[in-house]
């Protein structure tokens, strides 16, 4: 079965994926702070008989104090847990389907956080998966709830719906452009944030952003989705119509046709480069310049990274010889 990464989604010339995240506590248990190894264990099983019975054969269950040091980070590197998740093994669980898109962390901050993870601009389909998952769970283990605030969770900035959705953007227009503070600072007024996906907030790695609702309180999870996707759709026509500019500006298809030699030609290659080359070459794909599907490319944001890498080798390599696969997995993309 294939990744969800590997798969198309809508407007990915632009959104790379969706996840919606709702973050859950089980009734009658302490919040996760105040649980010993054992009681997170307990309620790892407790979801696991839930699951076997409502959804037999769908989903594994793997602690993560069982789960060695390359595939704990090449999940956090793919977004499948925080890396908060992986600081600290003991009494942690991780349930996941094998496509990758869908999965639960037991006892991150909260006992449960559901994810559903989609390519390119999902929110509605990302929202009916983890709120399935929700239901299904709800009716066999009771989450803690109050009538007037909502889902109950440890952090209270997560009290009400308890879901964070976000969509993650490739936006190198904007970032050459200098728009990323105006953009920001524009949608915080919306009830949303941008930050970087990798690296610094403000120039990440690969001009990757990821674009998330902040309020929880006093708005329905439908309601937090519409807003986003909306907003989401903004931001992605602003940065279309900037790569129409960028296009023709001579300086442009210069630091374009440099960054395609490089991700055709290079025999080493690290990640940071390739995603920096990678952005730039996006805009020559969506304006038709250069022959790549969108979806490849995409595909190489999370396969290319360097734990994952590893874990795909079967062992954890020397930095030049994993930056030599790469090149040659990226020529490969490029049809070199």
């Amino acid at each position: 079965m294939s990744k969800w990464y590997l798969l198309s989604g809508a407007e990915n010339d632009v959104a790379i994926g969706t996840k919606v995240a709702i973050a859950r506590n089980v009734k009658g248990y302490n919040f996760t702070v105040k649980l010993t190894p054992d009681e997170k264990y307990e309620i790892a099983d407790k979801i696991d008989a839930v699951l076997d019975e409502k959804l037999p054969g769908k989903f594994v269950s793997t602690p993560m104090n069982e789960v060695g040091r390359d595939l704990q980070i090449s999940l956090a590197e793919r977004g499948i847990v925080s890396p908060e998740f992986i600081s600290f093994a003991e009494g942690r669980t991780l349930i996941m389907t094998e496509d990758e898109s869908l999965s639960i962390m037991v006892c991150e901050e909260d006992h449960l956080k559901i994810q559903a993870l989609l390519p390119g601009l999902e929110l509605e389909k990302a929202y009916e998966l983890s709120n399935t998952l929700d239901s299904v769970l709800d009716e066999e283990l009771e989450f803690a709830f109050d009538k007037k605030l909502g889902y109950l969770t440890q952090c209270p900035t997560n009290i009400g719906t308890a879901m964070r959705a976000s969509v993650t953007l490739q936006l190198p227009a904007l970032a050459m452009r200098g728009q990323i503070g105006r953009l920001s600072a524009t949608v915080a007024k919306l009830g949303l944030v941008l930050t970087g996906a990798y690296g610094e907030a403000d120039n990440p790695v690969g001009s990757l952003f990821q674009l998330s609702n902040q309020v929880t309180l006093g708005i329905s999870e439908q309601a937090a989705i519409e807003n986003l996707k909306s907003i989401s759709l903004s931001v992605i026509e602003q940065e279309r119509a900037l790569r129409k500019e960028l296009m023709e500006d001579l300086k442009f298809q210069d630091i374009l046709w440099r960054s395609y030699g490089t991700l055709k030609n290079a025999r080493v290659i690290s990640f940071g480069e390739f995603m920096e080359a990678m952005a730039v070459v996006k805009i020559g794909v969506a304006e038709g310049e250069i022959k790549v599907k969108h979806e490849n490319l995409n595909e190489l944001i999370f396969t290319m990274q360097p734990a994952t890498l590893n874990v795909e080798n079967g062992r954890s390599l020397d930095r030049q010889i994993r930056d030599a696969k790469r090149a040659e997995a990226v020529r490969e993309a490029f049809g070199e």
